[in-house]
C-alpha cells in the first residue's frame, strides 16, 4: 500500500509539472536571461582583462577563472529560487511541494560529477591548466540536467540541453579552429557563448511563446 500511495503520489506531481509547464517556461526564460546577461558580462570582462589595454594590470588565473563561473552558478539557483517562491507566494502553495521534490531528485544526480570536478579543480587541477577540461564538464552535464527534464519540463527547456551537450562533444575541433586563427582564452569564449549567449536566445524563444 505504501508502495502504491507513493507511485500515486509521485505521478499526480509529475501531472501537476506537466500542467504548469506554462508557467514554469516563463520562470526559466527569467532565469535564462538573468544567466545570460551576467555570463555575457563576465565573459566580456575577462577578455578586456586579459586581452586587451582595458586592464586591472592583473590577469584572471586559473583558479578565479573558476571560482568567478561557480560564483555564476550560485546566482543561477539564487534567482531560480527566487522565482519559483514568487510564483509558490502568488499561487498559495508551498515552494518545497511535492512537484519540486519530484523535478529535484530528477536532476540531483547530474551535479555530482561536475561538483567533484570542480572541487578537484579549485583545491590542486588549477596548477595543471586544466580550464578546458572544467568548462567541458559544466558544460557537458548543464546539458545532460537539461536533457533530463523531458519527463516534465516543456521543450523550450529540454531543448536547449542538445546544443551545450554538442558544444561540448565538438570542443577539440571549436579549440583547434579558434586558436589557428586568433590567439584567445578558448575555456572563456566557450562559457560566454553556451552560458551566456545559448541562455539569452532560450530566453527571448520561451518569451516569444509564452
Amino acid at each position: 500500500m505504501n508502495a502504491n500511495s507513493s507511485v500515486d503520489g509521485r505521478a499526480r506531481a509529475v501531472a501537476s509539472l506537466i500542467e504548469r509547464s506554462e508557467i514554469y517556461r516563463a520562470i526559466f526564460a527569467r532565469v535564462a536571461l538573468f544567466t545570460g546577461t551576467l555570463s555575457i558580462l563576465l565573459a566580456v570582462g575577462i577578455y578586456l582583462n586579459d586581452e586587451t589595454k582595458f586592464t586591472t594590470g592583473r590577469p584572471v588565473r586559473a583558479r578565479e577563472f573558476g571560482m568567478l563561473w561557480v560564483a555564476i552558478f550560485i546566482l543561477e539557483i539564487a534567482a531560480a529560487l527566487f522565482f519559483l517562491a514568487r510564483e509558490a507566494r502568488r499561487s498559495g502553495r508551498p515552494l518545497f511541494s511535492a512537484e519540486f521534490k519530484v523535478a529535484l531528485n530528477q536532476l540531483k544526480p547530474f551535479p555530482i560529477i561536475p561538483a567533484a570536478f570542480t572541487g578537484w579543480f579549485l583545491t590542486t587541477g588549477y596548477l595543471g591548466a586544466q580550464e578546458l577540461n572544467l568548462v567541458v564538464v559544466w558544460i557537458a552535464f548543464y546539458g545532460l540536467m537539461l536533457l533530463g527534464t523531458s519527463l516534465f519540463a516543456p521543450r523550450g527547456i529540454v531543448g536547449l540541453g542538445w546544443p551545450f551537450l554538442l558544444t561540448s562533444l565538438s570542443v577539440p575541433v571549436i579549440a583547434n579552429l579558434i586558436e589557428g586563427y586568433i590567439s584567445i582564452d578558448v575555456p572563456n569564449v566557450l562559457m560566454g557563448v553556451t552560458f551566456g549567449l545559448y541562455h539569452l536566445f532560450s530566453a527571448a524563444l520561451n518569451w516569444l511563446r509564452k
